[in-house]
């Protein structure tokens, strides 16, 4: 007995093409089989990667074990470094007043827990 497979193979005398790229096509010499690149899949491919970069990038700023003020100071520094606007004597100005400021605060937690 003849099993279903060679049945439908031998039933269905016009098969279709897969569509252009996702397979090797002949070429026009007549020499089978050259290589066509899908340029669609990858396109896609790449926008995937580069998705995956900006989403890796977000997750890793959002879990940070820094706060948002101190990521958000980070960051803000290392692009006036690349742009060349920081001078060194206002970062380490910056420094101390943030460093002051964090004096302050921990002042002001001891004195209300004292209380």
């Amino acid at each position: 007995m003849v099993n279903s497979f060679e049945q439908s193979k031998t039933a269905s005398p016009s098969l279709k093409a897969p569509p252009p790229g996702s397979v090797p096509q002949p070429r026009s010499d007549g020499i089978p089989y050259a290589t066509v690149p899908d340029w669609t899949n990858i396109g896609l491919f790449a926008a995937g990667i580069a998705v995956g970069a900006v989403l890796g990038a977000a997750v890793a700023l959002l879990m940070a074990p820094a706060t948002g003020e101190d990521t958000r100071h980070n960051i803000s520094r290392r692009v006036r470094r690349l742009r060349g606007d920081d001078d060194l004597w206002d970062e380490l100005a910056e420094e101390l007043e943030r460093a002051a400021a964090e004096r302050e605060e921990e002042k002001a937690e001891v004195s209300a827990a004292a209380i």
